[in-house]
């Protein structure tokens, strides 16, 4: 996978939660296995910056850590069957969908 792409998990009482994947390659778009998971603003779980922009051109992007979309990564093994979640911001049951449309996407 070379773009990020959007997936509605879904919960046990039916309602779902729209999520960004977004897959970090290497210089020659190479997979690494691992991948940034974002709230979208599709759900209103976002809100918009109505502060002055602190962020140019010239300086760094914002850091994942102080980002309040950033829901964290899911790390895959080279065999892409085992993985591992970084963050405490989604559910088991959110991880495991999030792995499992990985591992049909490779």
């Amino acid at each position: 996978m070379k773009n990020p792409v959007y997936l509605a998990l879904t919960h046990p009482d039916g309602s779902t939660r729209s999520i960004i994947i977004e897959p970090v390659l290497k210089h020659n778009l190479a997979d690494t296995g691992v991948y940034k998971i974002y709230k979208t603003s599709i759900d209103n779980e976002s809100t918009l910056f109505t502060e002055e922009l602190e962020i140019y051109e010239t300086q760094a992007s914002l850091p994942d850590n102080d980002n309040p979309d950033y829901l964290g990564t899911i790390n895959f093994l080279p065999n892409h069957k085992h993985w591992d979640y970084n963050g405490d911001l989604l559910s088991k049951a959110e991880q495991q969908q999030i792995a499992n449309f990985l591992q049909q996407q490779l």
